[in-house]
């Protein structure tokens, strides 16, 4: 039983851990979008193909669905 407590917490730790990294990713996002977006392809953000400004939950979301689309699956393995 202890075992199963176990992993439960640690499975919660785990996601939790995530949904922080998620958030303080995303807040990075919602603070240097604006300053650097527009700077860097004036053009796009002119012709409103893409946003300006981000909402700050809109850049939480965004920094999610990137680090599950680019990330991938990181493991490592040891060559003997």
């Amino acid at each position: 039983m202890d075992k199963v407590v176990t992993a439960i917490a640690v499975a919660l730790g785990g996601l939790l851990l995530i949904g922080l990294v998620a958030v303080l990713g995303g807040t990075l996002v919602y603070w240097f979008w604006p300053h650097c977006v527009p700077h860097v392809l004036p053009g796009l953000v002119a012709s409103g193909a893409i946003a300006g400004s981000l909402a700050w939950w809109k850049a939480v979301l965004f920094t999610w669905t990137c680090g599950i689309l680019f990330k991938g699956s990181s493991s490592s393995s040891k060559s003997d």
